[in-house]
């Protein structure tokens, strides 16, 4: 049971300066997580304590149902994310056949695969509810009880749905094809979190930190009442959780979610006692999943890149069919338009009455516009090359040159991310009602901005690759990515520098009746010097990364 987490240390060797900086910057970052999670839940709480010395028990229930409702989405987040997670925790590790072929009984492999899907799926989740049991305490100068009762019971909650969506993985891939159960968990993951993130931000979160009346409050309290709430189990931890304000768990809420996890691991026990082996041979048998339409959608590109170059249509085809034909990557389709949406949907809901600042505005949304393709590019164009793991040798010995291989690569990312940044400009112009100067420079440099990151995001990538990595992802947590992150913010910062001299002069003309004494020399130049270094920080890396490539 303890070589999981020696493996998990023996991953931080070599400790080096790199891992030094990797660790204190993702400490940062999870730090600062936490930090704002529980300045959130201090002010909830704090508004509730204003209620309480008029009304302690209109008080009481609002936290229970406020505390019930926030489980009730962890629950459902936590059974989606435990599905996926328990593909690759009892099907597809690379060191599951070690596990299956020592002699160990079937119930000791399914119960150490277990608690693995139950930390990589459950540790977000507890890291964003401990914040809130931490603020909760501090209001009511209950933290030690409120900590210990909320957590002890925070874990027997959790253990049910990822017994659940663990024996629901063994049993659909023991009696359907893998493929078409890896599509399904990864897609209704992705679906499930893009539907809470959206029902959040339409809830309008934001009415929780404006002064209310206590007519507002029960309205409030009124709304967040489930149906048959006593039935759920979020409603059993909310009522163990609020018993600790008073310094007495309950009992009673505590036995049923005990008995309900106990319940749950002991069916999970048997049945993938006796399926799991048998679902793994049926699991190996099979092809490697693919997402829903793939077929389709590389038909289409054949048909439509026939007249190419040979060697540019085989390597187009290729790469469209690796992004496609993965579901997880597919998938995530969906969190990308709920966050775009809830972008789009916060600049509409600014107060700008069409004045200078929705000019203003329009100006920024280029910047956020450039972060959000730069991490885009961070998680798939950045690691492209190092995604290729162990069949990059084909590459090496085909008949193709590496500086075609980056450049197919990179018309391969800028044609999604090229259509991401026009839409976020032009939705971001059309609803602030930008006038046409505005509309030429903001798009001309979503299109400058989204070119340059892709190519930057390939070549970076490409120079400095690592094939040995199971996930490709976690190569954006090394110290190339945050380097990648870090200059690519530079490179937006000095696009939106360059640009704001002739917006300054347009906004200076038109709302404030300020003519212009610049030349026209000197409104150019700026656009001049943008298009000069896209083009430099375009060109450069992926030549950088050929030129390492073929040196390897």
């Amino acid at each position: 049971m303890l070589w999981p987490i020696r493996i998990a240390f023996a991953r931080l060797r070599p400790f080096d300066a790199t891992a030094v900086v990797r660790i204190v910057v993702v400490a940062a970052i999870f730090g600062g997580f936490l930090y704002g999670d529980f300045r959130v839940f201090q002010r909830l709480f704090d508004l509730t304590g204003q209620i309480e010395a008029l009304t302690p028990f209109f008080a009481i229930g609002l936290v229970r149902n406020l505390l019930g409702l926030v489980f009730l989405i962890a629950m459902f987040v936590l059974f989606f994310s435990a599905m996926t997670s328990s593909i690759g925790a009892f099907f597809t590790d690379l060191d599951l056949e070690t596990y299956l072929a020592a002699p160990v009984s079937r119930v000791r492999v399914v119960a150490t695969r277990w608690a693995k899907t139950f930390v990589q799926s459950s540790y977000l989740v507890i890291a964003f509810l401990l914040p809130m049991f931490f603020a909760l305490g501090r209001q009511y100068g209950r933290g030690p009880e409120v900590l210990t009762l909320g957590l002890l019971n925070l874990l027997l909650f959790l253990a049910t749905p990822v017994s659940i969506s663990a024996l629901a993985i063994i049993v659909l891939v023991r009696h359907f094809p893998v493929r078409q159960v890896h599509q399904i968990a990864a897609t209704l993951a992705i679906v499930a979190g893009t539907a809470a993130i959206v029902g959040l931000r339409l809830s309008r979160p934001e009415r929780l930190f404006q002064n209310v009346t206590t007519d507002d409050l029960t309205t409030v309290l009124q709304a967040i009442e489930l149906p048959s709430a006593e039935l759920y189990p979020s409603s059993w931890l909310a009522d163990a959780v609020t018993a600790g304000i008073d310094g007495a768990g309950d009992l009673a809420a505590t036995g049923r979610l005990t008995a309900l996890a106990l319940a749950s691991f002991v069916l999970f026990l048997g049945v993938a006692a006796a399926s799991h082996f048998k679902a793994w041979v049926r699991a190996r048998e099979t092809s490697a999943p693919v997402a829903l339409g793939s077929g389709l959608v590389t038909n289409l590109l054949d048909r439509a890149t026939a007249r190419l170059d040979p060697q540019v249509h085989a390597i187009l085809g290729k790469e469209v069919r690796i992004l496609t034909r993965d579901a997880a990557q597919w998938s995530q389709l969906f969190m990308m338009i709920a966050l775009l949406f809830l972008y789009m949907y916060n600049i509409r809901m600014l107060p700008l009455q069409g004045d200078f600042r929705a000019v203003f505005v329009a100006y920024l949304n280029l910047g956020m516009t450039g972060f959000v393709i730069a991490a885009t590019c961070l998680r798939f164009a950045y690691p492209s090359i190092s995604a290729e793991g162990k069949q990059y040798w084909i590459l090496e010995s085909a008949p193709v040159s590496f500086r075609l291989l980056l450049w197919v690569k990179v018309l391969v990312y800028l044609v999604p991310l090229l259509v991401v940044g026009l839409v976020l400009t032009s939705l971001g112009n059309a609803i602030l009602s930008a006038p046409p100067i505005v509309w030429g420079y903001t798009t001309l440099g979503a299109v400058l901005v989204s070119v340059t990151l892709v190519a930057m995001g390939v070549g970076m990538g490409a120079a400095s690759p690592d094939f040995k990595l199971e996930n490709p992802i976690e190569l954006a947590m090394s110290l190339g990515g945050f380097a990648y992150m870090a200059l690519s913010l530079l490179y937006v910062g000095l696009m939106m520098f360059l640009m704001a001299k002739p917006m300054h002069g347009f906004m200076l003309r038109v709302w404030f009746g300020i003519e212009n004494t610049q030349t026209p020399l000197a409104s150019v130049a700026p656009i001049a010097i943008a298009v000069a270094v896209s083009l430099a920080l375009s060109i450069g890396p992926v030549e950088i990364a050929n030129w390492r490539l073929v040196r390897r």
